[in-house]
């Protein structure tokens, strides 16, 4: 039996390292090869960016408690533990959303009554919808993936945080959607990966799971440059849904 266990743990481990090597590929190519992350880099930005990325975090971040929530109604057929953490998970993420618009009212010359949120960007709406999609159908384990790299994305954005945090000029106060998340992220993101290690039994379960990871980050990719996209349309003076920005 000891050698047994010994064997399954050795697999795992195994498999994380794939599945970190993987998922520190796809950073390395989304951040390399983006307009939004380059400007930061560039210090080429004002408020107006940092507002536009936290008007679609606002977005997507509101339906991540449902769409875990609608795993859990699927993974009845699963063991108790993961149908109890899909639910736990998503009372934990509910209201998360409200931390970026905080940050964004915090910014200084917009008030809550003076602008209504425009619909989310279409690549913010592609995200949103993939999520529900691999909530509701396949392997119930496969959200898995991304919460594996949503939960432990600090390590590769934080460098972009504190580029925005200096040239911006921001307080910890208007960042708390980075700054305490991270810290609530750190438990989840453990709760996650053993999650994954007890579930994941067959071939199939963890190449659900990587594939997951790949594709629901590249899809997030894809709203950080339509985010900058945006942002050049409001530089110009193009009719934009995000005018009200200006006042920042």
């Amino acid at each position: 039996m000891a050698v047994q266990e010994e064997q399954v743990a050795s697999d795992a481990k195994a498999r994380f390292e794939a599945l970190d090597q993987k998922l520190k590929a796809t950073w390395k190519d989304v951040l390399e090869h983006s307009k939004l992350v380059h400007a930061i880099e560039r210090g080429t930005i004002d408020k107006r960016l940092y507002a536009l990325y936290l008007l679609e975090t606002y977005q997507y971040t509101l339906h991540n408690a449902r769409n875990q929530a609608l795993v859990g109604v699927r993974a009845i057929s699963e063991n108790g533990p993961y149908l109890k953490f899909c639910f736990e998970h998503a009372s934990e993420e509910a209201g998360h959303e409200l931390m970026a618009l905080h940050d964004l009212l915090s910014l200084g010359g917009l008030k809550r009554e003076d602008f209504e949120v425009p619909p989310p960007l279409p690549a913010t709406e592609v995200l949103i919808g993939y999520l529900y999609w691999i909530s509701a159908t396949g392997n119930p384990l496969r959200r898995l993936g991304y919460s594996y790299w949503a939960e432990n994305s600090y390590h590769y954005i934080n460098p972009l945080i504190t580029h925005v945090q200096r040239t911006l000029q921001l307080k910890p106060a208007q960042m708390t959607f980075f700054v305490s998340h991270a810290r609530i992220d750190e438990e989840h993101a453990l709760q996650v990966r053993k999650m994954i290690a007890q579930n994941c039994k067959r071939e199939a379960d963890w190449r659900d799971v990587e594939q997951v990871m790949v594709t629901s980050l590249r899809l997030t990719g894809g709203m950080m440059e339509a985010v900058h996209t945006e942002y050049e349309r409001l530089m110009a003076g193009e009719p934009s849904p995000y005018t009200f920005l200006n006042a920042l």
